[in-house]
């Protein structure tokens, strides 16, 4: 995986709207919708052109999310802008920080639809404090 930008994600319900892109490498950020939950965050990506869950590959560490995924076809864009001429698009890529610890290993990944839904369970230590 090529090296990506982290982008921290704000604690509260957002949508993030600013689309990122690089043209060189022909990729798009999805937009994301994320949510804090008490006992999970729960992350929407939407991903049009995108129809196999095959196409997509998710990677959680204990802080960090990323995300590829291949489109189906090439999004293309001809004399947009005043620099920009011509780009073709044809896989999506984001990697964030996220704002809780969470556990890998009980995470869960539902792609349907052109949406990738992701239900990761924070980690949590419990202590048991004796009473006297």
């Amino acid at each position: 995986m090529p090296a990506q930008k982290r982008m921290p994600i704000e604690p509260a319900d957002t949508w993030s709207y600013g689309v990122m892109w690089d043209h060189i490498s022909g990729c798009l950020e999805p937009l994301t919708e994320f949510h804090d939950k008490e006992t999970e965050l729960m992350i929407r990506i939407d991903m049009p052109c995108v129809k196999r869950k095959a196409d997509v590959e998710v990677n959680l560490t204990e802080d960090t999310v990323a995300i590829e995924a291949k489109m189906n076809r090439v999004v293309q864009y001809e004399k947009w802008g005043t620099f920009q001429r011509e780009a073709k698009f044809f896989r999506y890529s984001k990697m964030f920080t996220l704002p809780a610890k969470i556990d890998p290993d009980h995470s869960k990944a539902r792609f349907k639809d052109g949406i990738l839904e992701l239900h990761l369970p924070k980690k949590e230590r419990r202590y048991s404090v004796k009473v006297e």
